[in-house]
């Protein structure tokens, strides 16, 4: 039986509902009919090519049609034949099997159509690999009976300049990739193989010049160009800010501050419990090696001029038992130039075979800050010139790292990473490491202590467990740790310590990887720690317990000297560290050093050290990021500092609001050639291109700067009493605020004004004498000094009200006193006083310019006493004539002082105390 004729279609392009399936075609529709219809007439059979919608039906409803014919073969006399029916519905059957096989291939979509739509892409028909893998075989699949064009990435030549650049970088990692994986094959076939073994070059380290920087992985070496970074870079870069990467601070890439807030938890942390730690490798070593009284010469020269050195009570410090912690200085033209603090460190010697033999050579490691390190090293290259036979420096910035770690559980941190690789004789230094268990407070050993001695991989143990301290309560405990701590101050026999040498440190740094360790570590049971093999060197170790103040409640501070190369193993092991109170020891940043000095009462440098070379670098430094901040600010809400309302008709700021202007205390700056608008333009910086529309280029001018010099605690006490201190001289001072307030960087720090002279009283008794009014020269009240003084807390409980305070009182009864007091008083002064003549909303009114004796470096809250406090620099001379002022120490005037933040009028009393 022929297939069914295509049926006709209706307006719509359906097939008639009336068509039988096996009927022919309906005839057109009549002429009559399409009088009445207003609507279009769909398309007919001979223009079905006019609608895409059309054609597509009508092929599914053909591909869906299927085909029959009349059964009367198998009906026989009103029986059916059962073979006979199946014989003729076969056509049937198979026409039915063609049709669902059509239908199912007609209506289903490709691999590429079943994404979601928000996942399809022009370009996926071409690449099976841009859908999801679950569709990756049924695609491929398809594209093979359709013959689609495919892509291949392998074979694509790239079209942009982009595009080369990454198939010439991805060529390049491919070659590297495969020499790489040939020494692999090398290195398993052992020594045995045909081939040459070499061994691995130890890093240049050239002597009496900076040394290069260290060679990095080439997947991060155009990142470090202009920097350097740390060894736990990767691993901070994920949860703290760093500096800049066009910014660096002093060569590194510095973590700045965790990404989490950690202001308070580092505070509870020093003072409560918990452990927090630093990466210092920032830190600057440098190596002194010579003869040994040559070496003597040079320290003398550098500042250790103190006689407990080089007496019999040094005797330990030369011998390498204990480490020193001062300032280092350098003369200039017969005056001590402050250089910055740091660490001295000897190597013991070598015991000598026979009493005739040469005495060895001395070696000694110099541990200071990076912003000191090219000024110290300059100094000692010329020292040591001097010298025959000449001694040698060396650059150990990137050999030696360093981790400090400070709080209560620090030491059980410590203790539970740092595992020593030997247990015999050699390991004496090891064993009063761990009788250490339950120390809180690394400042209870005796003052420089130190230990050296050599640990173990911490990777090995990982994870580290957790070492259980023993309760404070137990007495015998508490005096074995007491006997322990006694046994530091005992002489003992020492060996030179492994960091100091070379060879030693170039052999820890070649520890072995990662993966290599975790493939040993799957070839052992689960929880099984990893022994040390023959592949697994020793990490040679110095640990320095310093102390943070003189105060005892203070704590102290652990540093770990180690290799550079072995500081992120012990990083990744101290901070996974489970602590006996519950947690991990926290990691810290710049900003938490700062602010842990800060609570103890210290200075850090260089911030806190100005007039010192890194000092007056770091302000310029702090000068220009202020401008810039102040400087993005529109106009409506940044400080105008010509407009600052300082109470009696004086208007403006002292000196340049956004620094710690030195120039204007010591008269340093020539103010007549200064622009009018000092609003807009920052005093100190270099504006060439002012006719230009562009922001012109911050070049800063430190010429100022460099004529300011810094004098610590013991030179001007030593000064005080014998002359005068050198003139634009600073010494650092600790302020204490005795009342409420806050003060931040830049406050302004006043003295107390002089008593003005009193006023000359009339001699006829029934004129009352009036008060002259206010000079030009001097515009403050006379008595602001008492208005001040009366401001000063009272321990007793029958406090007096200050003259401010009893000017607003607003009882019924004070006013009409006040009334009368005016009308029957003497008379006032012409013209008016200024609005805020006396007070400034309440407040005394700030002293005057001449009276201002040095700026706030460090200020805040300080959460340990619970008060706002401050780290300030002040005019050493100015500091001298207060302290020969008030002789007397329990004078209520002695030391204090008023402290305004900068844009602001209102001061607060304050007393301060030389740090």
């Amino acid at each position: 039986m022929p297939p069914p004729k295509q049926p006709s279609q209706g307006k719509s392009g359906k097939p008639s509902r009336l068509q039988n399936s096996s009927a022919g075609p309906s005839p057109a529709p009549s002429a009559s009919v399409g009088q009445f219809n207003k609507r279009k007439q769909g398309p007919q059979d001979n223009n079905l090519n006019s609608n895409p919608r059309a054609v597509k039906r009508t092929k599914v409803y053909a591909l869906r049609t299927i085909a029959v014919q009349s059964p009367h073969a198998a009906l026989q006399d009103g029986e059916l034949n059962v073979q006979s029916f199946v014989n003729s519905m076969a056509f049937e059957i198979n026409a039915l099997d063609e049709s669902m096989r059509r239908s199912r291939t007609s209506g289903a979509s490709r691999a590429f159509q079943r994404v979601p739509f928000t996942m399809r892409r022009r370009t996926a028909a071409h690449n099976y690999k841009r859908i999801p893998k679950r569709l990756h075989r049924r695609a491929r699949r398809e594209m093979a009976e359709d013959n689609t064009p495919t892509v291949n990435s392998r074979t694509r030549k790239p079209k942009t300049s982009r595009a080369r650049l990454r198939a010439e970088t991805a060529q390049r990692l491919g070659i590297l990739a495969k020499r790489k994986q040939l020494l692999k094959i090398k290195k398993r076939l052992g020594p045995d193989s045909d081939g040459i073994a070499t061994r691995a070059a130890r890093p240049k380290i050239r002597r009496n010049e900076p040394n290069d920087l260290p060679v990095t992985a080439p997947r991060y070496r155009k990142r470090q160009l202009n920097k350097t970074w740390l060894p736990t870079h990767l691993w901070h870069a994920k949860r703290a800010r760093i500096t800049p990467p066009s910014d660096p601070l002093w060569g590194f890439s510095i973590p700045l501050t965790p990404t989490q807030k950690n202001y308070r938890p580092a505070h509870r942390v020093q003072w409560e419990k918990g452990a927090i730690a630093w990466d210092m490798s920032y830190m600057s070593t440098i190596g002194l090696f010579g003869k040994e009284n040559i070496i003597q010469n040079i320290l003398r020269d550098i500042g250790l001029t103190q006689e407990s050195l080089w007496n019999d009570r040094g005797i330990r410090w030369r011998a390498g038992a204990v480490h020193w912690a001062g300032n280092l200085s350098r003369k200039v033209k017969n005056a001590v130039h402050f250089i910055g603090p740091a660490n001295v460190i000897w190597n013991p010697p070598k015991a000598p075979e026979t009493l005739e033999a040469e005495i060895p050579s001395r070696q000694l490691f110099i541990r200071i800050q990076p912003s000191a390190f090219l000024e110290i090293f300059n100094e000692l290259l010329r020292l040591i010139g001097a010298y025959k036979p000449r001694p040698y420096l060396q650059d150990l910035r990137h050999e030696i790292g360093s981790i400090d770690i400070t709080g209560p559980d620090a030491t059980e941190a410590l203790l539970g990473v740092l595992k020593a690789f030997e247990s015999d004789s050699k390991q004496a230094h090891a064993t009063k490491f761990e009788s250490l268990l339950g120390l809180r407070d690394p400042a209870s050993l005796p003052l420089g202590a130190l230990l050296a001695f050599s640990i173990v991989d911490p990777r090995l143990k990982y994870p580290p467990q957790r070492v259980k301290p023993p309760a404070a309560t137990d007495q015998q405990v508490q005096i074995r740790l007491m006997e322990s701590i006694s046994a530091f101050r005992k002489d003992e026999v020492l060996e030179p310590y492994q960091l100091f040498d070379r060879d030693v440190r170039f052999k820890a740094s070649k520890i072995p990887s990662q993966e290599s360790l975790n493939r040993r570590r799957g070839k052992t049971g689960p929880g099984i720690a990893l022994e040390p093999s023959s592949i697994d060197p020793p990490i040679p170790i110095i640990l320095l317990a310093s102390r943070n103040g003189n105060e005892t409640r203070i704590p102290g501070t652990w540093t770990v000297m180690l290799p550079w190369k072995c500081i992120q193993s012990v990083w990744y092991s101290l901070m996974h560290y489970p602590l006996s109170i519950g947690g991990n020891p926290v990691f810290g940043g710049l900003d938490e050093i700062r602010q842990l000095s800060f609570e103890r009462g210290q200075p850090w440098f260089p911030g806190d050290m100005p007039g010192t070379d890194a000092g007056n670098a770091w302000e310029t430094r702090e000068r220009q990021a202020r401008w810039k901040t102040w400087d993005r600010k529109p106009k409506g809400k940044r400080v105008q500092w010509e407009t600052v309302d300082l109470g009696a008709g004086r208007k403006g700021e002292v000196g340049v609001g956004w620094s710690c202007d030195f120039e204007a205390l010591f008269r340093l700056r020539n103010y007549t050639d200064a622009p009018a608008n000092t609003d807009h333009e920052m005093l100190g910086v270099a504006d060439t291109e002012k006719e230009t529309p562009k922001k012109p280029k911050l070049e800063v001018k430190s010429e100022p700067l460099i004529n300011i010099t810094y004098l610590p605690k013991g030179i001007f006490t030593i000064l005080s009493s014998i002359q005068p201190p050198t003139p634009n001289s600073t010494i650092t001072a600790r302020i204490k605020l005795l009342g409420r307030g806050v003060v931040t960087t830049c406050a302004r720090v006043y003295r107390l004004p002089q008593t003005a002279a009193a006023a000359p009283t009339s001699s006829e008794a029934e004129v009352p004498a009036t008060q002259p009014p206010p000079q030009p020269d001097s515009k403050l009240p006379t008595d602001l000094r008492n208005q001040w003084l009366a401001q000063k807390p009272s321990k007793s409980k029958n406090t007096k009200l200050s003259p401010i305070a009893a000017t607003t009182d607003t009882t019924p009864e004070a006013r009409r006193q006040a009334l009368a007091q005016s009308l029957i008083g003497p008379l006032r002064a012409y013209p008016a006083p200024h609005a805020h003549a006396f007070s400034l909303n309440g407040h005394p009114l700030c002293p005057d310019a001449g009276d201002l004796i040095g700026f706030v470096t460090t200020g805040s809250f300080n959460l340990r006493d619970g008060r706002g406090e401050a780290i300030a620099s002040l005019s050493a001379q100015s500091a001298m004539e207060e302290t020969t002022r008030y002789a007397n120490p329990r004078d209520p005037a002695a030391r204090l002082c008023v402290v305004r933040d900068a844009g602001q009028g209102v001061g607060w009393l304050a007393r301060w105390e030389i740090i």
